[in-house]
Parts: structure tokens; C-alpha cells; sequence
């Protein structure tokens, strides 16, 4: 595969994602979700906010993930090498 020049948009809103999270976790982001009630599966809702925050990342990455290694496996059929 070649390596292109800049950086895929689908990076930039990863990182986008991530840090809006990660505002989202800290204060002031967090101050929406720092009490205790309601609960949410169990769960104080502060702590259920943090949950929500790292799976929506998690969702973030694994996309991002399997994007790149659809377009490493499609670059490597026009090239005729083997992707990993």
C-alpha cells in the first residue's frame, strides 16, 4: 500500500470524538451528570454517564478500525499483495 499524503478525515473525527468525550468526562462537561439519581441500569447516573462516554468511544474506534483495514484490503486487491 502507498502511503498517502495527509490524514484520512475519518482520523480527524476520531480524534474529535475522542476528545469531546474526554471534555465530556472532566468538569465542566461532567456537571450534567453528577448526581446520584436516576439510576441507569443499576448504575448512579454519574457512573452510567462515564459508561455511555468510554462505549461511544470504544464504538469510535472499532469503526475506525474496520474502515482501515477495509481499505488496506481493497488497496491490496488492485495491487495484488496480501493485506494483514
Amino acid at each position: 500500500m502507498k502511503p498517502t499524503r495527509g490524514t484520512p478525515l475519518r482520523h480527524k473525527l476520531l480524534l474529535w470524538v475522542v476528545m469531546l468525550m474526554l471534555c465530556l468526562c472532566i468538569w465542566p462537561g461532567y456537571l450534567p451528570a453528577a448526581r446520584i439519581e436516576p439510576y441507569l441500569f443499576g448504575l448512579p447516573f454519574g457512573l452510567a454517564w462515564i459508561v455511555l462516554c468510554l462505549t461511544v468511544v470504544f464504538a469510535a474506534l472499532l469503526l475506525t478500525f474496520r474502515a482501515d483495514m477495509q481499505k488496506a484490503a481493497g488497496a491490496a486487491r488492485q495491487d495484488g499483495t496480501r493485506a494483514d
